[in-house]
């Protein structure tokens, strides 16, 4: 695999091929960028990266964690087994949204007094007493409603979705939507469903839908929209970055994103800080004014209401399973462009640069707080740096500036991290960039299903490395001759929750430089 003294080689020649090939790079550029001009010939955009597979991965910062039934740890994410903290961070303020996702006011709220979390109040009309409607709208055509169709799906073990078209009536005081069906003749049925991605956590609360027959009165409109909507969920376990992007985010990207923009959020288990935090990001899925659906007391008139978030894997998006085709690439560039990064051609840091041949590649290394933190972690700062690399250090919090903070991972080659929610960060990494993955003693049956895949399908490079019982510090606490370090097969056995406790929540890491020279090599090696 290498030394360290071939790794400190490489690099040097890497500079030195830079410093000759510099030149002649320069009369490429200027060759291609003519041909470029006169032929009116512009590089494609993110759309065209070639598309991957899909992929699982893991989110666990906090200590109680464990798996749903029936589901292997290796497949499925896992999950608190108390319900979190639903308290915001101390810098995000329950009242006050980022610039264009701000509270709405008293005045600033549609008619009937229904609290708006939005960027724009669209100009309405009035339509008939006490309706108000989206002034020069052309008429809904993209959802036509079916007799036959079904329009609650409760068969998926991640999540359950409701598709309305036709004749959708949102409810917020009853946290109801109503579909009032073509054919009145038919039984009127009932759905209850947790609008999330996780529909087994008790603590989400329910949205029902209810088709109308025609002995039942719909409920008369206040407001009508001629755009369609979701109904969906926060809470839940959000407040970790991992659930922030597994349960939330993609799903929300494969749910909304075939809309365009042109579509209205309508939010139950509201957390502002969520939505102020993320805010760029909604700022790119919608164009129209977020609802808090248990303060709306409105009833508001949709040509389209879906109700739910679909979800295909942990952090993972099957393309099979998507009308669209959507793949985790396709949404790691979506949210880079909602952050303004560096558009999908643009190369890693270290090779973009032509005019620095003396630049470093930069590692941005990410320690924990709580668990699985480096016990030497100056030692690893030094060794990243005898390795030639520029070390970044974070400490990635829910309250830190995001804004700011994506464009510190961006301008960085490589992530490294134990294995842990901080991992999560990568998608802000430029296609080709490296993951950097430590996995702790005992869990590495589930470390490539939780990183590894998700990394690869997000167009980025991979490389794991499973510490040693020596490098963790369960041998001293426990001794070779205890279960925990000589038989972890043992300790999976008894469950997730003795996972969590031992391999999880008790065990830091004493990282050997040596040992993990060879991998760092190979991120080396892909950087180059």
């Amino acid at each position: 695999m290498g030394s360290p003294k071939t790794a400190k080689s490489a690099m040097k020649q890497g500079i030195w091929r830079r410093r000759i090939g510099a030149p002649f790079a320069a009369v490429a550029v200027a060759a291609v960028l003519a041909v470029v001009v006169f032929s009116g010939q512009f590089a494609k955009g993110p759309n065209d990266l070639e598309r991957t597979v899909s992929s699982k991965l893991e989110g666990e910062d906090t200590e109680q964690i464990r798996l749903e039934d029936g589901q292997s740890p290796n497949k499925e994410a896992a999950i608190e087994e108390q319900k979190p903290s639903q308290a915001a961070p101390i810098d995000q303020d329950d009242n006050t949204l980022n610039p264009g996702l701000k509270q709405a006011s008293g005045d600033e709220r549609s008619a009937g007094g229904s609290d708006s979390l939005g960027k724009e109040s669209h100009p309405q009309n009035q339509e008939g007493e006490g309706v108000t409607a989206e002034s020069g709208a052309a008429p809904y055509t993209k959802c036509t409603a079916q007799s036959d169709t079904k329009i609650c799906d409760l068969s998926n073990p991640r999540f359950d979705i409701c598709e309305l078209c036709g004749d959708a009536r949102t409810i917020g005081q009853s946290s109801t939507v109503v579909y009032v069906p073509q054919n009145r003749a038919s039984n009127g049925e009932d759905w209850s469903i947790r609008a999330q991605s996780r529909k087994h956590l008790p603590w989400i609360k329910k949205v029902t839908i209810k088709s109308v027959n025609s002995s039942e009165p719909e409920p008369r409109c206040t407001s009508k929209h001629h755009i369609p909507a979701i109904v969906f969920a926060l809470g839940g376990l959000t407040a970790n970055v991992w659930h922030d992007f597994s349960d939330v985010l993609v799903p929300l990207f494969l749910t909304a994103r075939q809309f365009n923009g042109d579509i209205q959020l309508i939010i139950t288990n509201n957390q502002p800080w969520f939505i102020k935090k993320y805010s760029a990001i909604f700022s790119r899925l919608t164009r129209h004014e977020i609802i808090d659906f248990d303060a709306d007391d409105q009833v508001r008139c949709y040509p389209h209401v879906i109700v739910g978030l679909r979800s295909h894997q942990d952090l993972g998006i099957d393309p099979s399973s998507s009308p669209q085709n959507y793949t985790m690439v396709d949404f790691r560039l979506f949210v880079r462009e909602a952050y303004g990064l560096p558009a999908a051609e643009v190369d890693i840091p270290y090779k973009a640069d032509k005019d620095d041949p003396d630049k470093k590649p930069r590692i941005m290394l990410i320690d924990r707080g709580k668990s699985r933190r480096f016990v030497n972690a100056a030692h690893v700062v030094q060794g990243l740096d005898w390795f030639g690399f520029e070390v970044v250090k974070a400490d990635p919090k829910i309250d830190s500036n995001l804004d700011e903070f994506v464009r510190l991972v961006d301008s960085c080659d490589a992530i490294m991290g134990v294995h842990g929610a901080g991992l999560t960060n990568m998608v802000f990494l430029r296609s080709g960039g490296v993951v950097v993955h430590i996995v702790p003693y005992g869990i590495e049956f589930m470390a490539d299903g939780f990183y590894g895949a998700p990394a690869r399908d997000m167009g980025l490079r991979h490389v794991q490395y499973s510490i040693s019982p020596e490098e963790s510090t369960l041998l001293e606490k426990y001794g070779w001759n205890h279960t925990v370090i000589n038989d972890p097969e043992t300790i999976r056995k008894g469950g997730w929750e003795k996972v969590a406790e031992f391999y999880m929540s008790k065990q830091d890491i004493v990282l050997n430089m040596t040992r993990f020279g060879p991998s760092l090599l190979n991120a080396i090696e892909f950087i180059m």
